[in-house]
């Protein structure tokens, strides 16, 4: 491979490759990738697509900006990569809409900018809807930070793989004989008051994710 073959980006994906000093093998393991994708880049036979960047970026801190346009510096510190955020989905502050496992998406069609927010695998939702006004109107952001554990308030609930956002109390029943075990409901509560509350309860797949900032469109 000669290194001056390849287009600017690829040549600054291959000085990352081999900064980490890792084998294609183990490279590709990391980012969860095979031997075969990450040498068929490094041999200018696959492109690099977004869905890469951001592995890159959230694997081995690798800043964005290098590889697409040679902006250094090559690696950003551990808390300087939430600086641009990514969005990915847009959740109904209202009916229940069909959505994909968050924590498990990596790359958004936009980003948000949110230097002040900690943490790790952070992403960002955009509200539509108006059934959470005047607290949340169509178009804000909400920050997630999927490893937060939900206490009660604002949150994202996923329920059957629906999503909707609502002000959430947890409840805990007891049912069974003699309340011998217990199951956990939770109450949704839109802020608009021409949409009905609504009580759930846990299953397998009840999610609750954690918003950490609400940045406001209207204010930036």
């Amino acid at each position: 491979m000669n290194i001056n073959d390849l287009s600017p980006i690829k040549q600054r994906f291959y000085m990352v490759f081999k900064s980490t000093g890792l084998s294609q093998s183990e490279f590709g393991k990391v980012l969860g990738k095979s031997q075969n994708l990450i040498s068929s880049i490094l041999n200018n036979k696959r492109s690099i697509s977004g869905d890469m960047i951001q592995l890159l970026w959230f694997k081995f801190r690798v800043n964005p900006e290098f590889i697409l346009h040679g902006q250094r510096p090559m690696f950003i510190e551990k808390f300087d990569i939430n600086r641009r955020i990514p969005i990915i989905a847009d959740i109904p502050a209202g009916d229940w809409r069909e959505w994909f496992d968050s924590y498990a998406a990596v790359a958004g069609d936009d980003y948000i900018a949110a230097p002040e927010v900690k943490g790790d695998n952070l992403f960002a939702i955009r509200v539509i809807g108006d059934s959470m006004e005047p607290l949340l109107f169509e178009g804000d952001i909400l920050v997630i930070d999927p490893h937060k554990e939900f206490m009660h308030g604002l949150a994202v609930v996923r329920h059957n793989w629906e999503y909707k956002i609502r002000d959430v109390e947890r409840r805990n029943a007891k049912i069974g004989y003699l309340h011998q075990r217990s199951e956990r409901k939770y109450h949704l509560c839109p802020q608009n008051k021409k949409y009905p509350a609504e009580e759930i309860t846990s299953g397998n797949e009840t999610k609750i994710y954690v918003p950490v900032k609400v940045i406001s469109l209207r204010d930036i």
